[in-house]
């Protein structure tokens, strides 16, 4: 959330998804049709249908008409799904959290980011959109809590040995190799089919003007027609693969502060000076450790994460209302959709 330049608070695309049609809540309208029970708590039926427009809304950037359709259709079942496993993960933080000091502690993380000075400040722009302190502090929880949950519950338990971290090191040896690489100017003739001749007059008075040692980077802005020109004929740096054979051959033979050329490509002519090269290296395990580790416990965690919600599923009460869809559960999936579990 952000404030506009009239002061009004603006909602980041993430709090749109809970604000308007916040987080399940057993305060709903004794009217309001109900979607899903979970345990005390209600999904109502304004809640999911304010979810399910703001996801087709989402989705509207990248389809039409009936494939948006069919996209949504696919979609309804697993929107109320991510619902009640957010219902079900705020109420483990009741068990695990103080949330009288977690909800001190995100309103105030709040008026800190969006530099809100007073409480009176707070609620004069809470009023302007009709909305209570109550209703910010919820959605709030429903936005950041979730994931707080699954962190403690899940990816901080999720171990990674040494045995673990060697293997994946030598398993992807060659993701922890830095390739040699070479820097160079260049100087570029172009030529059409009809122009070769000429053009290679003109490269053989540049080739006889470096080798009475002319400046290279002087010829540089008199001579070539390449974009690199701008740069001072600086290009790269570049590993082996990126560059065309015949020119690939030529630098990576160089030395710095070589000279090559003139050296004939499709419809061009090329010399070369070598800036730097840089030699093959390897990261030691020691140095990729860290990243290895968590490499190995985001392989690790979509198992463990469906393992526990799976669990939490079973041991709490969850009824969905048939006509919207079923009580069973089913993997956690992260997409566009609801609560974003990804690590």
């Amino acid at each position: 959330m952000r404030r506009g330049r009239s002061g009004a608070i603006v909602l980041s695309a993430a709090a749109v998804l809970g604000l308007f049609g916040a987080g399940p809540s057993a305060r709903a309208e004794i009217l309001e049709e109900v979607v899903a029970k979970v345990n005390n708590s209600i999904i109502t039926r304004s809640q999911f249908q304010e979810r399910l427009s703001t996801t087709r809304e989402q989705l509207s950037a990248h389809y039409t008409g009936a494939e948006l359709d069919a996209k949504m259709a696919t979609i309804q079942d697993s929107l109320l799904h991510d619902m009640v496993i957010e219902t079900l993960l705020v109420q483990r933080a009741d068990v695990l959290l103080d949330m009288d000091k977690v909800r001190k502690n995100l309103l105030d993380d709040f008026k800190k980011q969006q530099k809100i000075a007073t409480d009176d400040e707070l609620d004069r722009l809470l009023k302007e959109q009709k909305m209570t302190r109550h209703d910010l502090l919820e959605t709030l929880i429903r936005l950041s809590i979730p994931q707080e949950v699954v962190n403690y519950e899940v990816r901080r338990k999720i171990s990674v040995s040494d045995k673990d971290i060697q293997a994946y090191y030598n398993a992807h040896h060659q993701d922890f190799v830095k390739p040699e690489r070479v820097l160079f100017r260049e100087i570029v003739i172009l030529f059409e089919d009809a122009a070769r001749t000429e053009a290679r007059s003109r490269a053989d008075a540049v080739k006889r003007q470096l080798d009475a040692g002319a400046d290279f980077a002087s010829l540089v802005a008199q001579e070539s027609q390449a974009a690199s020109k701008d740069r001072g004929g600086l290009a790269g740096p570049f590993t082996r693969g990126e560059l065309r054979p015949e020119i690939e051959k030529t630098v990576f033979a160089l030395q710095p502060g070589q000279v090559a050329g003139p050296i004939e490509s499709a419809r061009a002519f090329h010399f070369f000076r070598l800036e730097t090269r840089e030699a093959e290296q390897t990261t030691p395990l020691a140095d990729a450790r860290d990243g290895i580790i968590e490499k190995i416990r985001d392989g690790k965690f979509k198992e463990k994460l469906d393992e526990y919600l799976k669990k939490l599923w079973a041991d709490n009460y969850i009824y969905v209302f048939p006509k919207y869809g079923t009580s069973d559960w089913k993997p956690v999936g992260v997409t566009e959709k609801g609560v974003d579990l990804s690590p």
